[in-house]
């Protein structure tokens, strides 16, 4: 089985910093050949940061011509999700494709019908680094020592395994962000995120499932919903940047959610509360990480720090393509399982119409 692969990053916006950050920190297993996007420019700062430089197309038909690539990187809207990984797929590459998996569910099928008839000769993933999050922790995750990062051992998933809160019986999910205060260089006029077309709806379809995923990772699957739907202070946003649901888990668990994406400046409200019979975690409105037990032993808080958070789930995340398509193991979440975060969307939008479950 090959030692390092060749890879080609198809999108040089916003997230492609962070998937390119952490494949240079693989780079004993990784090589970025090709750097892809309509807008020339924004390839410029990424081929300095790499050694040896990348080939640069201004379309993925380029790149698929010269064809010195063994997997690719996806990163595009989300209405040409389907159209460049079906593409991709069937050009016989290993396939990465940045959550949602499409703008709608019907697009979302035909995307994992295709992915089904190559498996298991090549890998299809979509990369939600949520299942990666160390606050979070994904069921059946242990991070190998000395491999990958040491310092990720406590997480949420852990400390509820280990029995720190008791039984599990509600959660709380705040996914938060600010024009003014976002790490993320994404706010301007003409942003496609905030285009409905292009995303498939608002901060549901794309910031929002980050969050989803948590919930369905410690609840486990959803049942059904009920939720509204508003605008913020947004003026270019055309889809919804307020976002309030109750959601009812096959398991008989229950759990709140809710999405603000606003121009004014807010609180660091936490992202997750998880809640027990005897006790509670907290998960920090910091990007980059922070944690909080209560239970009898603490029962003023024991704070456990920064995990890494958010911004500390990229390396994992491709860590795990990289051993799928170099080692042959399954990646920690199936693609299929991301059809979850895109169901639970529509579900929101339908009660939303219905003004019910």
């Amino acid at each position: 089985m090959a030692s390092m692969i060749r890879v080609a990053v198809l999108g040089c916006g916003m997230i492609s910093t962070q998937h390119v950050n952490a494949f240079r920190l693989s780079k004993h297993r990784a090589t970025i050949t090709a750097l892809i996007d309509e807008n020339i420019s924004k390839t410029r700062a990424f081929e300095e940061a790499i050694d040896p430089k990348p080939k640069i197309f201004s379309s993925l038909d380029e790149a698929l011509r010269w064809n010195e690539f063994d997997a690719i990187d996806i990163m595009l809207p989300h209405d040409v999700h389907e159209t460049a990984a079906v593409r991709c797929l069937r050009a016989g590459k290993h396939v990465l494709l940045e959550k949602p998996l499409a703008h709608n569910v019907d697009a979302a099928r035909r995307i994992l019908d295709e992915a089904s008839r190559i498996q298991p000769r090549r890998v299809f993933m979509v990369g939600e680094n949520a299942s990666y999050w160390p606050e979070v922790g994904f069921s059946g995750w242990r991070f190998r020592v000395g491999e990958m990062y040491a310092w990720q051992v406590v997480k949420a998933e852990e400390l509820i395994s280990d029995g720190c809160i008791g039984d599990v019986h509600m959660a709380k999910a705040h996914y938060w962000e600010s024009e003014a205060q976002s790490p993320f260089a994404m706010f301007d006029a003409d942003n496609w995120r905030y285009k409905v077309e292009r995303v498939g709806g608002g901060i549901l379809m794309d910031g929002c499932s980050h969050w989803i995923r948590p919930l369905r990772i410690w609840m486990g699957e959803i049942d059904e919903v009920v939720g509204i739907t508003s605008r913020d202070s947004i003026k270019s946003m055309e889809g919804e940047s307020l976002v309030r649901a109750l959601i009812r888990f096959k398991s008989g668990k229950f759990g709140q959610f809710s999405g603000t994406l606003t121009s004014a400046f807010v609180s660091k409200q936490p992202f997750f509360h998880i809640f027990g019979t005897k006790g509670e975690i907290t998960i920090d409105g910091d990007f980059f990480g922070g944690m909080t037990l209560f239970n009898q032993e603490h029962p003023k808080g024991l704070k456990l720090g920064s995990q890494g958070g958010f911004m500390g789930s990229f390396k994992p995340e491709i860590e795990d393509f990289l051993d799928a398509v170099l080692r042959g193991t399954r990646p920690k979440a199936p693609a299929e399982f991301a059809l979850g975060e895109l169901q639970t969307a529509a579900a929101i939008y339908q009660s939303t119409k219905t003004r019910r479950w």
